[in-house]
């Protein structure tokens, strides 16, 4: 379609005006409120006009029927369960992998990141080799495993250096240290003079 099709198209007018345009916009609210509406019927004691029309209809009495009597099992009756129910598979995996867990032998050398910062606290207060080993054996943890870590990780120290804040409502901070244990290391003899 060319533009000039177009415009055609837009200088023309409708022969026919829809019917919603025929009459104002506040007649037609006007109509639309005064339109008398049946009310709902509600739930009650005894039957109204309205549930005993609402009884009278064969398409619900149909309905009704094909749905047929409820069936409520007994305090005796076994209830039944649909075996192909996903949620079964799922409870039944999980309760399989809590199990396994609990019968797991322990592994050796693997710590959460909670376990690791006891051991590294722990570890700076021995004040011996064997205490030292003795800790990392309570972690699970071989003590050969535990001092190559220390090579490259610790529990954070703070020192005693206090590092003032930036401007006078900031919080007082504190120099953190790397802190190795004070194991009994040999003192190198000293020369008498």
């Amino acid at each position: 379609m060319g533009a000039g099709v177009s415009k055609q198209a837009a200088k023309a007018k409708p022969s026919r005006m829809p019917a919603f345009g025929q009459k104002p916009i506040g007649q037609q609210v006007a109509e639309a409120r005064g339109r008398p509406s049946q009310p709902l019927p509600q739930a009650s004691e005894t039957k109204s006009e309205a549930i005993m029309q609402d009884a009278q209809d064969p398409s619900f009495a149909r309905n009704l029927a094909a749905l047929g009597q409820v069936k409520v099992p007994g305090k005796g009756e076994p209830t039944t369960h649909r075996t192909d129910n996903p949620m079964l598979g799922i409870l039944a995996e999980r309760q399989r992998v809590e199990e396994a867990a609990e019968q797991k032998v322990p592994v050796r050398n693997q710590l959460s990141a909670g376990g690791l910062l006891s051991l590294f606290d722990a570890r700076k207060k021995c004040t011996t080799q064997e205490e030292l080993d003795k800790v990392s054996r309570e972690y699970g943890m071989e003590p050969a495993m535990v001092e190559e870590l220390a090579k490259h990780i610790n529990s954070p120290s703070m020192s005693g250096i206090t590092i003032p804040g930036k401007t006078p409502d900031d919080a007082e901070r504190h120099l953190g240290i790397w802190v190795d244990p004070p194991l009994g290391k040999a003192e190198p003899p000293k020369i008498a003079a």
